[in-house]
C-alpha cells in the first residue's frame, strides 16, 4: 500500500496535523477539526509559529471581550507571553491606537493594534491554506503554485465590501464557527487556482485573511 504524501511538502507522511492549529481552540477541541497527513518536520517543526499565531490572535480577537472564543484563550496566551521577553515586549509596549469599524460600516472607536512577529502569520497562515486545499483535493497543491495573502484591514469603512463577492462561496464551519470558519472556491479548468477567505475568532475582532493560491 502506498504511503500517503505530506500535505505541504514531497515527504512521505508520518503523522497527522490540524488545520487549523489546534491550540486555538479550547478544549475540548471541535468533533469536525480538520487533520491531514504530514511528515514530522513539518508537522512538529511549526509548533513555535502556532503558540506566536495562537497569542496574536487571541489578544488582538480577545482583548476587549470582542469574541468570548478570543478570551477563553487568552490566559494560556498570556503565559507563554510572559515567558518571553522579547514577545512581552514587542506586543505591550508596542501597541498603538486605531480607528475601528463594524461589518456594516459602524464606527466603533478605538482599540489597540498589536504589532505581529515578523513572518509568523504568513508562515502559519500559508500551511492552513496548504492544509485545507489538500482536504479538499486530496492531493498537494502543487510545488510550484504562489500562495498570495491579503490580511483585510478592518480600519477602512468599507471594507466588507471588497468581500461581498465572496458570499456564494462553500461556507465551512470548524466546530461552532466562532474560533474558525473559511469559504473557498477552486477553478475547474485549473485546479491549482483557489480562493481562501479565512475567519478567525468571530465578532468584533475578528482576523480576516484572503489567500489565494495559483501559478505561473
Amino acid at each position: 500500500m502506498r504511503q500517503e504524501q505530506c500535505a505541504y511538502c514531497d515527504q512521505p507522511a508520518t503523522t497527522r496535523d490540524h488545520v487549523p492549529p489546534g491550540n486555538l481552540f479550547t478544549p475540548p477541541r471541535p468533533n469536525n477539526l480538520i487533520t491531514v497527513p504530514a511528515c514530522d518536520g513539518c508537522n512538529h517543526g511549526a509548533s513555535d509559529d502556532d503558540e506566536v499565531f495562537r497569542n496574536e490572535l487571541s489578544i488582538m480577537a480577545g482583548s476587549f471581550g470582542e469574541s468570548a472564543n478570543a478570551a477563553e484563550r487568552l490566559q494560556p496566551s498570556m503565559r507563554g507571553i510572559r515567558r518571553n521577553k522579547a514577545a512581552r515586549t514587542r506586543m505591550v509596549l508596542g501597541a498603538e491606537l486605531i480607528e475601528r469599524y463594524s461589518t456594516g460600516g459602524i464606527y466603533l472607536g478605538r482599540g489597540y493594534a498589536v504589532p505581529v512577529a515578523p513572518g509568523v502569520q504568513e508562515r502559519v497562515i500559508t500551511r492552513i491554506v496548504r492544509g485545507l486545499y489538500w482536504h479538499h483535493a486530496q492531493n498537494s497543491l502543487d510545488a510550484s503554485a504562489h500562495v498570495t495573502l491579503v490580511f483585510i484591514d478592518k480600519r477602512k469603512p468599507q471594507w466588507q465590501n471588497a468581500l461581498s463577492p465572496l458570499q456564494r462561496l462553500p461556507h465551512v464551519l470548524i466546530g461552532d464557527g466562532k474560533t474558525f470558519q473559511y469559504l473557498y472556491g477552486q477553478a475547474t479548468d485549473d485546479p491549482t487556482f483557489s480562493v481562501w477567505l479565512l475567519i478567525f475568532f468571530k465578532g468584533i475582532g475578528e482576523q480576516i485573511i484572503l489567500a489565494l493560491t495559483w501559478r505561473d
